[in-house]
């Protein structure tokens, strides 16, 4: 009895601990809108600060909503990757907030604003008292088992990383009205207004201060629209080839000086141009869950991409099909069905985005060669991808003579490739239908990123042995991807930001 009362009390001081760290941490975090309107007269580069802080605070709220949705469904998945459980909750996380969002929308400004801290309040206060006993024993490191075992070569690599994704920064629009700020992050007007509404009630106590919303939307789109787009991308360099490799991939994309190039002439693209990446992976992912409940997940990307873009509507249906009959094949007819049952909110919410912004939407022949013209630009800008053109060969030499010295040693899944290059298919297909600007500038990217990594990943298998040899080839190409990364250039931007 003595022994049951001790224990309880024990976990009692546990939980108040954890409790009273969360909650001062969450509230001055919360408090970031506050503090950033008394920042107007400060420095540029403490406005920005603030701001990337808050849209860091935003998306760490989607991972612990995203949790929370799996432990009230009891949505439990395989991963491939640490990787793979961060991403999906993230954007699951964010796909609920955008609806939750786009209700209180409908609300008149004061409303708005209240629900805003209520809502926030709300949540602080639940995620702090931990009400489940685990809860107190997980971390940030924790999510991020994949980071545990690092050499001294890919930490270097990651902090290259941070560094150049600090520096990349675009240049922020020179106006703060809302209107302009939508013309000037959507020039082709496609992003349906679910995505601002969505914006407007995220950064709803910076509408006064259209100096800090100027700032607020550039941050957003750069640090939440780039950076998943690495996660994601990493998540899904994890199905091909090793950790090591995957790093490499995610500082080549970022050291390419065509990102910048493409956000200086496309500021929007970090969100229309990075969904084929999160809709191949999602598909990928949702193979190896091995559970139908990840359907739910798999429908609200097709949500987002109709509100990103009316046009992959077009990916829907194919979508199912390409499930039902080939990614699922080796699964019974119940566990098909109830996937897609799943993918019913998902479906309904999309066509509702259809239904309200039918003025945007695009589905017309449009046949052109910009394709292959963009393909061959963001090729030529980045030596790194020249090792592509060996890729194709060496997936090509895979399928064909596999068992020939050269790629017999080669350990990746076949039926991932498979996946992956019929998606990639199905993805020019409909846009040939909709709009093929679609799957340029960063689609292209990190495909040709990808591929730039399987001769890496057979050299590097065929001396596993020779761990020096492994290390110096690792540093040569990290060394070339920063030699043409203009890094010079990025820094200019940067200061011109801060107006220095």
């Amino acid at each position: 009895m003595d022994k049951t009362l001790e224990k309880k009390s024990g976990i009692i001081f546990l939980k108040s601990k954890f409790f009273i760290i969360r909650i001062v941490t969450y509230f001055g975090l919360l408090l970031l809108p506050i503090w950033a309107q008394k920042s107007l007269e400060l420095n540029p580069l403490f406005q920005l600060l603030l701001m990337c802080l808050y849209s860091m605070f935003m998306a760490s709220q989607w991972f612990l909503l995203g949790k929370e949705i799996d432990h009230r469904l009891k949505i439990y998945f395989r991963v491939n990757s640490s990787l793979d459980r961060v991403v999906y909750r993230l954007f699951l996380g964010m796909f609920s907030f955008m609806l939750i969002f786009n209700v209180l929308s409908l609300l008149p400004n004061k409303w708005i604003y209240n629900s805003f801290w209520i809502i926030w309040v709300s949540l602080g206060i639940f995620y702090s008292w931990p009400t489940r006993g685990k809860i107190i024993k997980e971390s940030v490191s924790t999510h991020l088992g994949e980071f545990r075992y690092l050499d001294s070569f890919e930490k270097t690599l990651v902090a290259l990383t941070c560094i150049l994704f600090v520096f990349s920064f675009p240049e922020l629009p020179s106006f703060t009205n809302e209107s302009a700020l939508k013309l000037f992050f959507d020039q082709k007007e496609h992003v349906s207004a679910y995505m601002w509404n969505f914006l407007r009630v995220s950064y709803f106590p910076f509408y006064k201060y259209p100096e800090l919303l100027r700032i607020g939307w550039s941050t957003h789109f750069y640090m939440i629209g780039i950076g998943f787009y690495l996660l994601n991308f990493y998540a899904l360099l994890r199905f091909f080839v090793s950790r090591r490799l995957s790093l490499l991939g995610i500082f080549a994309v970022l050291s390419s000086w065509s990102l910048s190039k493409i956000l200086v002439s496309d500021p929007g693209a970090s969100l229309s141009g990075t969904y084929s990446l999160l809709w191949i992976w999602s598909l990928v992912w949702v193979t190896k869950s091995s559970t139908y409940r990840t359907g739910l997940f798999l429908g609200l990307v097709s949500f987002y991409g109709t509100v990103v873009n009316t046009s992959w509507l077009t990916l829907m249906p194919v979508q199912m099909i390409l499930t039902y009959f080939y990614f699922l094949k080796d699964k019974t007819t119940w566990f098909k069905k109830q996937l897609l049952r799943y993918t019913l909110l998902g479906v309904i919410l999309s066509l509702s985005v259809l239904l309200i912004d039918k003025e945007h939407a695009s589905f017309q022949f449009l046949m052109g060669s910009n394709f292959l013209d963009n393909f061959y630009i963001i090729f030529k800008r980045k030596a790194f991808f020249v090792l592509s053109f060996f890729g194709f060969i060496v997936v090509f030499l895979k399928y064909v003579f596999p068992n020939i010295k050269l790629v017999k040693n080669l350990k990746f899944q076949t039926d991932r490739v498979d996946q992956l290059i019929l998606c990639y298919l199905v993805l020019i297909l409909s846009c040939l239908y909709a709009d093929i600007s679609l799957i340029n500038n960063f689609s292209t990217m990190w495909l040709l990123a990808l591929f730039s990594l399987f001769p890496l990943e057979v050299i590097f298998q065929n001396i596993s042995r020779l761990r020096s040899s492994r290390n110096m080839i690792y540093l040569i190409y990290i060394l070339i991807c920063l030699l043409d990364s203009h890094f010079e250039g990025r820094v200019k931007i940067f200061l011109r930001i801060l107006d220095i």
